[in-house]
């Protein structure tokens, strides 16, 4: 929630007032930007029970870090567009990954407790991306805030390779077991 928030409420400031764009142009821009989180939600869900939830996971929480990175080295409008679209894409799928893999990973009898912790410790992340992106972005530009996302993502992707245990077709009580 911390990259979400951080990224796509900054994203109509970031393209006003690094491009010049007037306000009206950034809204639009950062529109068309978030539309390419439907199909990166629909794609990994899709994907969900196809390759399995720690690939779909790692290859999306991995897929917005690198988007991340390269949006933080570039200047020209078209690259930051494609970047933004790239990380919209894959930022959300990665949430649709989070939602499935996560609550099988907690026993039947914390399940409540287990998500409703990790929801709640990332809306406070949520509630503090926006005034720490706009600190980074005010003291180092892009490269800042788009390092700091491109960590963050890339930390959770490869935390989900390395330790993370693959649940598709396995049942809760299956899961609980390991």
């Amino acid at each position: 929630m911390y990259t979400y928030h951080g990224i796509f409420l900054w994203l109509p400031t970031i393209y006003a007032t690094r491009f010049n764009l007037k306000d009206v142009t950034s809204i639009w821009w950062t529109i068309i930007v978030t539309l390419f989180q439907i199909p990166g939600y629909y794609s990994a869900s899709y994907l969900l029970d196809k390759i399995g939830r720690k690939k779909v996971l790692t290859i999306y929480l991995v897929g917005a870090g690198l988007g991340s990175m390269l949006l933080s080295l570039k200047t020209d409008l078209t690259w930051i567009f494609t970047f933004s679209s790239a990380i919209s894409f894959f930022n959300l799928g990665a949430w649709a990954g989070l939602y499935a893999y996560t609550p099988e990973l907690y026993p039947t009898e914390i399940r409540g407790t287990g998500s409703g912790a990790a929801a709640s410790f990332g809306r406070a992340m949520g509630i503090l991306a926006p005034s720490i992106t706009g600190y980074l972005f005010a003291t180092s530009g892009l490269i800042g805030p788009f390092t700091v996302f491109s960590l963050i993502h890339i930390f959770a992707g490869l935390s989900a390779l390395f330790f993370g245990i693959e649940t598709m077709g396995k049942t809760l009580e299956e899961v609980s077991e390991v």
